[in-house]
């Protein structure tokens, strides 16, 4: 079987008016076979830092081999553009950021569905677009049947909170905002822009404030770098390894759940890994679960178990 690519692009209403100005219509990079056969499974990609859509990349030659391989049948697969100027997405809505579920749930997946005439849908991604895929199939079972979680988020504790030291001494002394302008300009962030802009971009999704000045609040004091444990605890009920609990009946609806996670992960994913893997387990939710020998980079070819079986499970 022949894999096709295609870059179309979807309107979102829903992200009109984004607080960051970011661009409202979103390139979607779509794979499909010759034959498109009505009903069949849409998988969605959501990337983990900013990720655009790129012809002929090595995600693109995981699902040749797939395709050819006849492991992935009619299904349709798109990649869609979810960057942002804070370089991270964690797809929720934000009046600091946008609408990101809203245009997920209301604009994507209405209008790839009627592009392509495609039937129950899964999400899938690595780590934000893990926590994403995730948190968006137990906020609506009823439109997401299924999902894959690449080492996502979780045990937010060992996540976050190593990177805010680090945070704190960039942004010492400086206005955020200006902070925020300068390293946009920059072609080549450094390792301490990834992780101070990601706690300002987590900031933006868990702790928004529309009464500040750029709608969010830090979980540190920006004069002593004290810790605000009020913030944090407003982060915390993000955190899936923490909020399970509250959608096992959800989670029962979904025709697939795959999770994994690498032993060697630099953010100690394999923790809140686990945590959410036991705790579905205990709960007696169906689902699979597997640990790798490997870090958090460079491991696409993941999805070659993940895909297959979503596809295959979606079909039933």
């Amino acid at each position: 079987m022949l894999l096709n690519q295609k870059m179309v692009t979807v309107h979102g209403d829903s992200l009109k008016g984004n607080y960051l100005n970011d661009d409202i219509d979103r390139d979607v990079l779509v794979f499909y076979p010759d034959k498109i056969v009505d009903g069949a499974p849409l998988l969605i990609e959501l990337a983990g830092l900013n990720g655009t859509p790129k012809l002929h990349n090595r995600f693109a030659e995981i699902l040749n081999s797939l395709y050819k391989k006849n492991l992935l049948g009619n299904s349709i697969i798109i990649n869609p553009n979810f960057s942002t100027k804070y370089h991270v997405n964690q797809y929720i809505n934000s009046p600091a950021v946008g609408n990101y579920e809203d245009f997920i749930i209301n604009d994507l997946i209405p209008q790839i569905s009627d592009m392509f005439h495609t039937g129950k849908v899964a999400l899938f991604g690595k780590s934000s677009g893990g926590f994403g895929a995730y948190t968006l199939a137990v906020r609506h079972p009823d439109i997401i049947s299924g999902f894959a979680n690449h080492f996502g988020d979780s045990c937010f504790e060992y996540v976050y909170i190593p990177d805010m030291p680090i945070a704190f001494k960039e942004l010492r002394n400086k206005k955020l905002n200006e902070y925020i302008k300068e390293v946009s300009l920059k072609d080549d962030l450094t390792d301490n822009d990834i992780r101070t802009l990601n706690i300002i971009g987590m900031s933006a999704f868990y702790s928004y404030n529309e009464n500040t000045d750029l709608k969010l609040e830090l979980p540190f004091d920006l004069e002593t770098g004290g810790f605000n444990n009020d913030v944090w605890q407003r982060w915390l009920k993000f955190d899936p390894s923490k909020n399970v609990d509250n959608y096992i009946s959800e989670l029962k609806k979904l025709d697939a759940i795959y999770l994994d996670v690498g032993i060697k992960d630099e953010y100690s994913l394999f923790i809140g890994m686990n945590v959410l893997h036991k705790k579905m387990e205990k709960y007696g939710v169906n689902h699979i679960f597997e640990e790798f020998n490997g870090g958090h980079f460079g491991n696409s070819k993941r999805y070659e178990k993940s895909l297959p079986y979503l596809v295959n499970r979606l079909s039933l």
